[in-house]
């Protein structure tokens, strides 16, 4: 396979930046650097395009979601319990804390909320890891307040492991990932009740389905535009893939395919098969080892953006930007009007 190799240079201006700071994201930018392998990349990123740092000094980012009604971003540091706020005029604030286990002293370094979404309804969904259930917050967004309520905790009387990441269907099924990561000793806690690590869905009248169970490590999740395939990662080391689960009008799923093979990048350095955002072109975004991927809607490689591990990625409402969280950082690269 042919590539293009491409490193775009931009200037980085010296700038302390904090998790508290506000309007100073603007003063720093990362190198692009870039693998093409089809043209088609370059409807979504060309020479101009920039890399901004929102943020740093987190201790682990994750599970971004654009929030419309706020015209804001939301997104977990899992390690510090908290869920942030960054929007264009304030910069970045504490949005609510504690964002997943209780007590808020706990001793696990996960033990905040991890994957975000929005509801039918406007209202937070939180995958909250290490408290093993998915919650909705009770207060509004806006006026957010650290009470939840727990929309699934257990699958036939049985703990679920860990819930990762989660996205709504229009219908207003919920649908989440169940790996061990907010679980102390991981796939070897004694905590574990199920025998595997699944996908699930959720229905609006609170019944939970297992709609896969054959991923070692289920992460990463999103929906196409017209919520007939459900995208999944799998993020175990050396089967770091993507799935499509094909899904019925009533969000049911019908079958399971091969999306994206992403084993043969595994050594690209840092990262998996993580989190997703499907651009209003049905392109997939993807975390990928060592940065992030575009994926056509066939599931081929455009090409690649080297920024070490990527964790989760989110578009704004309009889709001009695509925000991505790694592990210390939430970062933002604008995109091009797709034509």
């Amino acid at each position: 396979m042919k590539c293009k190799f491409i490193v775009i240079f931009i200037a980085i201006l010296s700038f302390s930046f904090g998790v508290n700071s506000t309007n100073a994201y603007s003063a720093e930018f990362l190198d692009l650097n870039v693998v093409v392998y089809d043209d088609r990349f370059y409807k979504f990123i060309d020479n101009e395009n920039q890399i901004e740092i929102l943020a740093d000094k987190l201790e682990w980012a994750e599970g971004p979601v654009w929030a419309e009604s706020l015209n804001a971003l939301l997104f977990s540091d899992v390690a510090t319990d908290k869920v942030y706020r960054w929007d264009e005029s304030k910069g970045l604030s504490t949005f609510v804390h504690p964002s997943g286990h209780e007590p808020d002293n706990a001793g696990s370094a996960w033990r905040g909320s991890n994957g975000l979404a929005i509801d039918n309804n406007g209202a937070l969904l939180l995958a909250q890891q290490n408290n093993r259930r998915v919650a909705r917050m009770l207060a509004s967004v806006a006026h957010p307040a650290p009470k939840y309520e727990v929309l699934a905790t257990k699958y036939n009387g049985k703990k679920v492991n860990s819930p990762n990441d989660l996205v709504v269907h229009r219908s207003g099924d919920i649908y989440f990932t169940d790996p061990p990561y907010g679980l102390e000793g991981r796939e070897n806690s004694p905590a574990i009740e199920l025998g595997f690590f699944g996908v699930f869905r959720l229905t609006k009248d609170n019944k939970l389905f297992i709609i896969n169970n054959d991923l070692d490590k289920p992460n990463g999740i999103a929906l196409s535009t017209d919520h007939s395939l459900l995208y999944v990662s799998n993020s175990e080391v050396g089967k770091e893939q993507i799935i499509a689960i094909e899904l019925d009008k009533q969000g049911k799923s019908k079958s399971s395919r091969l999306f994206f093979d992403a084993k043969k990048l595994s050594s690209d350095g840092p990262g998996s098969a993580d989190g997703m955002a499907v651009h209003s072109s049905d392109y997939v975004f993807a975390s990928i080892p060592n940065g992030l991927g575009i994926l056509s809607p066939k599931g081929k490689l455009l090409g690649k953006i080297a920024l070490g591990q990527v964790t989760n990625v989110a578009f704004d409402n309009t889709h001009s930007y695509l925000y991505i969280t790694s592990p210390k950082k939430l970062l933002r690269l604008k995109i091009k009007s797709f034509k």
